[in-house]
């Protein structure tokens, strides 16, 4: 087991779901916390923004959240901002010496992007989503659980509405970063009491529901090398 002040997580998208997921892992004790995003403060999503204030309006997003940590007594040197998108070109950096990633972002191109650089890096990681009064939170351990393409494969072909278009319960955010934030720290300290791994996790309503999912073989991300496992067994 992994102690939680050893343990470092690259936190991508600090809105509705990133920031209060960036909250729990800091009080968790977090050694640290690298905060990704290229975005800045907007006025019409304070409510669910916790970490956010009125004056931090068109501020960059990454430097008001260090800030609003380190009013609650985070020391500055456990948190990294990286205003930049998190893509292609920018992945391996801000994984490197993280031992998971967190996806809070709203669109589905970034957590199909944060699914496949992680499988290829090798690195344990959780992907939350929310939506109205539903949402999801998948933690996957690269080589052992089913990843992100192993249950939908790919983005659709047509833009669906993101959370700013359909609308997003304020209290469903932080349940689902509150799951999220569990999830990451059992990836972190590779201990899973609670059971909360190797399975997706709904929320419906306020209500969580759990579906375990088994490895695709044929999964653009990971589907080889588990292909190449049962080869070997």
């Amino acid at each position: 087991m992994r102690p939680m002040d050893q343990a470092s997580f690259t936190i991508i998208g600090l809105g509705g779901l990133g920031t209060p997921l960036a909250l729990a892992l800091a009080a968790s004790g977090a050694r640290r916390l690298v905060l990704v995003d290229d975005d800045v403060v907007d006025l019409s999503n304070l409510q669910r923004q916790v970490l956010y204030r009125t004056e931090d309006v068109g501020r960059p997003k990454g430097v008001a959240a260090k800030e609003a940590l380190i009013r609650r007594g985070v020391p500055a040197s456990r948190i990294e901002v990286a205003r930049v998108r998190f893509n292609s070109a920018s992945a391996r950096g801000l994984l490197h010496d993280s031992d998971v990633a967190c996806d809070g972002s709203d669109n589905l191109q970034t957590k199909f992007l944060v699914n496949d650089a992680c499988v290829a890096v090798g690195r344990r990681f959780v992907i939350a989503g929310v939506v109205q009064d539903h949402g999801q939170v998948f933690p996957v351990r690269p080589g052992h659980d089913a990843c992100y393409r192993c249950l939908f494969e790919a983005p659709p072909a047509e833009e669906i509405a993101t959370c700013a278009e359909a609308g997003v319960l304020g209290a469903t955010c932080g349940h689902v970063a509150a799951i999220a934030a569990r999830a990451a720290m059992a990836l972190a300290m590779g201990e899973d009491p609670k059971g909360i791994l190797g399975k997706a996790w709904l929320i419906e309503a306020g209500t969580p529901r759990s579906i375990v999912l088994r490895p695709r073989p044929d999964c653009q991300a990971c589907g080889i090398e588990f292909s190449e496992k049962e080869n070997q067994a």
